[in-house]
């Protein structure tokens, strides 16, 4: 059987690549992020004849997109996010569908954390201001983490470690989750609140829901408002949560005190209000890159493929395919 590899990374993860050639199936790999329209109109044939799809990121995988994977019984993606790809309808073309859930949410949570720092502690203002040759004393006066309200919108893998670091800081926890967990919240002195609870009270706001249709823009300029002007927003999750513009407008306008971004409503990000915005901290979806993390995620991204393509349940399902048009397991 053939294996799809659409990816800019796999290659240069030597246990990845190892599990793959050790695999026994043919292997035909693009490199780059393209999406499968593009493909088809380039000529390519690999995805019409692939057995097996191992990707990067999700791209445009749509009904229209999935149905140029005529003999596809499993898309395992080596990312968790699987809010671009439409699930019921590879299920109903029997193409199974993997992510990578936790593989990472160690690192992912390490980032949120170091994001926080960076922001409160006015890391990145001092950091330009001794390069301009200034002893910045008035840089100072950053925000106590001790102490101090920790407020979490989602509690998935990311989130309970986010939680156990914020724990270990001695801060207090506020946590807005649709499924809260009583005894994991009980370790950590969490407390389960609404969403505007979350935002009012909170000296810090970090983000780890993941995105489907309910989540999409839930943080709009109605919860940032109720925000304290002090405060701090963090966001690893996804750009998608959270309406950008208005939290560009209440940085700017000095409403909260700053924000630290990892994710972005449209990425890459190349051009945004935020640049101009000193109160904040910006990268470019780095949370779950180590290289630990990048070699874990791929080497169960792989197995994942294999274990579809040999009958076996996948690690991480997302959908249920049904014995229809690709013929995948049910």
């Amino acid at each position: 059987m053939k294996i799809l590899v659409i990816s800019d990374s796999l290659r240069s993860l030597p246990a990845a690549v190892e599990a793959l050639d050790s695999s026994g199936h043919e292997l035909a790999y693009v490199d780059g992020l393209v999406p499968f329209r593009e493909l088809a109109a380039r000529g390519n044939t690999d995805i019409a004849s692939a057995d097996a799809i191992v990707m990067g990121r999700v791209m445009e995988t749509d009904a229209g997109a999935l149905s140029l994977a005529r003999k596809a019984r499993v898309i395992a993606l080596h990312t968790s996010g699987t809010d671009n790809i439409d699930l019921e309808a590879a299920a109903e073309r029997g193409i199974a569908v993997t992510n990578v859930r936790g593989v990472n949410a160690e690192q992912c949570a390490e980032f949120s954390i170091g994001l926080m720092i960076a922001i409160t502690r006015q890391i990145r203002k001092g950091d330009i201001e001794i390069r301009a040759g200034r002893w910045a004393h008035a840089v100072g006066g950053s925000m106590d983490l001790y102490g101090a309200t920790f407020g979490m919108v989602g509690l998935g893998q990311i989130g309970r470690a986010a939680a156990r670091r914020a724990h270990a800081f001695g801060m207090k926890i506020l946590c807005h989750t649709r499924t809260p967990d009583p005894d994991f919240g009980d370790r950590l002195g969490i407390g389960f609140v609404s969403l505007d609870e979350v935002m009012e009270r909170s000296d810090v706001v970090s983000v780890y829901a993941s995105l489907n249709p309910t989540t999409r823009g839930m943080i709009g300029a109605g919860q940032i408002a109720r925000m304290k002007p002090s405060a701090f927003f963090v966001n690893i999750a996804r750009g998608e949560l959270v309406d950008e513009a208005a939290l560009a407008r209440a940085l700017k306008d000095r409403r909260i005190a700053g924000a630290a971004l990892d994710v972005f409503e449209q990425e890459p990000l190349t051009e945004s209000p935020l640049f101009a915005l000193e109160n904040t901290v910006l990268t470019p979806h780095l949370a779950g890159l180590t290289h630990g993390a990048m070699s874990d995620a791929a080497v169960t991204a792989v197995r994942n493929a294999l274990a579809v393509l040999d009958g076996r349940p996948a690690l991480n399902p997302m959908n249920s395919p049904q014995r229809t048009t690709n013929g995948a397991p049910a």
